[in-house]
């Protein structure tokens, strides 16, 4: 076994050991998301959103909206947390597999690789709770946009992590999701045309996709993708950086 396989083994077991995380992924899509659905009065709200290339206002149920809009709020906020306590233990561990030989590109490559996989979980957890209420139109690019957005908000808790001490950053990385997300980009909430700074966080481009393969039929927000592939390209590479120095200067 590779000394990237050992960190990455071992990265893995120290995440089963979190029960903060474990309890989370289990809790929080059941609460956040089935909660959503039970308490939701079932009527027809406007949302606007991309139909045939042009901007327009559909008139949907509002438990089909929530569910769009919860269950990346969910999986964002989880993977958030995880990538913000996997950079406050690298600061404990990463820099002893350094000193024992292990070079920096092994324990990055370790470290993502562990986020990748709780990414994976998380999404898998909070897609399946949401199906049992909900089926979006067009599932797979659903799916696609939620792990974009999932894997920047846990690059984006791996930089809070370098920054905000524990409790700090679990704040953090509680309200940004809601805040982002759950406001400046709920449709219920923003009718018109969103301000140019709530373009900048990192839900905007997803959730547009989000809401448009959600609740239509046809894929209208493919370059909205696109855009938000390039956020987490540029966020991870900052997180790269960020962990690499952490890395060397441990």
């Amino acid at each position: 076994m590779n000394r990237t396989a050992t960190a990455f083994g071992i990265g893995l077991r120290e995440h089963a050991r979190n029960y903060v995380l474990v309890a989370l992924l289990v809790v929080l899509p059941v609460s956040f998301i089935t909660l959503a659905f039970a308490v939701t009065q079932d009527v027809q709200m406007p949302v606007r959103t991309v139909v045939d290339g042009e901007t327009t206002t559909v008139m949907r149920g509002m438990p089909e909206v929530h569910g769009v809009i919860m269950t990346p709020i969910t999986s964002s906020f989880i993977v958030g947390l995880a990538g913000l306590f996997l950079m406050r233990e690298a600061r404990d561990t990463d820099g002893r597999l350094a000193v024992v030989g292990y070079r920096a590109r092994q324990v990055i490559a370790a470290r993502f690789g562990v986020l990748a996989v709780i990414t994976l979980v998380v999404v898998a957890v909070s897609v399946g709770v949401m199906l049992i209420d909900f089926q979006p139109e067009q599932l797979w690019w659903f799916v696609a946009a939620m792990l974009v957005l999932s894997v920047t908000y846990g690059l984006i808790g791996m930089l809070v992590g370098a920054v905000f001490n524990r409790l700090a950053g679990l704040w953090i990385m509680l309200i940004l999701p809601m805040i982002d997300i759950g406001l400046f980009q709920d449709p219920l909430f923003v009718q018109s045309e969103p301000e140019w700074w709530m373009k900048l966080f990192p839900g905007y481009h997803p959730v547009r996709v989000m809401v448009d393969t959600g609740l239509t039929t046809d894929l209208d927000t493919a370059a909205s993708l696109g855009w938000g592939a390039g956020y987490l390209l540029v966020v991870g590479l900052l997180a790269v950086w960020v962990y690499y120095r952490g890395t060397r200067t441990t």
